[in-house]
């Protein structure tokens, strides 16, 4: 398989739970398949950065991107990005961090000094279309204020919990509240303009969850996955769905319907 080396458009891979090293659940990756998905990265000559630095240098890029917070991030992909020289962007909620099963803002820390981004994912991690537009203010904006406290940084990214965008927003209300970069969960890559300015974008990601086949993996890598794939068609009728039922409720039916399939 080759690589398009002059493209522009980037894939943006979405991991959440990096499960112990040969378990998988339905969004968590064990350990030894993601150690191995790095290794194909390699194997086809590309190089997993933070989100921030592919957009900067997209050529070869494809961002990696964490959901949650979780300890594995720490414990399990860190050490495997750093083996690699690999950096991957980190959507944290901080209000979550030094909870049981999440990071801690001393492992925060040592991940941004060894060149990971660490960035919003709001602070309790709401759906935002249900929240007036003050809170969703609020979320947003303490959650930026935390982080740039705590790491001694400028954040520029935010990542929409669950994909949920709120309701009436524009591009110029994010970034009114500081954000610059927002990471949806919409289906596809990213085709990025070929000028230098990358600002105010709404990108694209792919989930990876545990079922994520070898050959599935490669098409992510190369962006050969889109909108109108199986599987984003399979999205977008969920997006349909959640629409009817409003966010809460979709996210309650989802949860039965994946409980009913792993019996």
């Amino acid at each position: 398989m080759s690589v398009d080396t002059s493209r522009h458009t980037l894939p943006c891979l979405m991991y959440h739970e990096i499960t112990s090293p040969d378990s998988t659940t339905y969004f968590g990756v064990s350990g030894t398949r993601f150690a191995a998905q790095l290794k194909r990265l390699d194997d086809l000559g590309l190089c997993g950065r933070s989100l921030e630095d592919a957009l900067r240098v997209p050529e070869r890029a494809v961002a990696l991107t964490f959901d949650d917070g979780y300890a594995s991030h720490y414990s399990l992909a860190f050490p495997e990005l750093q083996r690699r020289q690999m950096t991957a962007t980190f959507f944290v909620p901080t209000g979550w961090v030094g909870k049981p099963n999440h990071v801690t803002w001393g492992q925060l820390r040592e991940m941004a000094a060894a060149g990971m981004s660490v960035q919003s994912h709001t602070v309790s991690h709401p759906f935002l279309s249900e929240l007036d537009p003050e809170a969703v203010r609020r979320e947003l904006g303490d959650s930026k204020r935390r982080l740039d406290e705590e790491l001694d940084q400028e954040t520029t990214t935010l990542a929409l919990p669950g994909g949920d965008f709120p309701r009436r927003w524009r591009v110029q209300d994010f970034i009114a509240c500081g954000y610059w970069w927002i990471a949806t969960s919409r289906w596809g890559p990213n085709h990025l303009r070929s000028d230098s300015d990358r600002s105010a974008l709404m990108l694209r990601r792919y989930t990876v969850r545990g079922a994520t086949s070898a050959h599935r993996f490669d098409q992510l890598l190369l962006g050969a996955s889109s909108a109108l794939s199986p599987e984003g068609a399979r999205l977008m009728i969920l997006n349909q769905i959640r629409s009817l039922l409003g966010a809460q409720r979709y996210a309650a039916w989802r949860t039965r319907l994946l409980r009913y399939r792993r019996r």
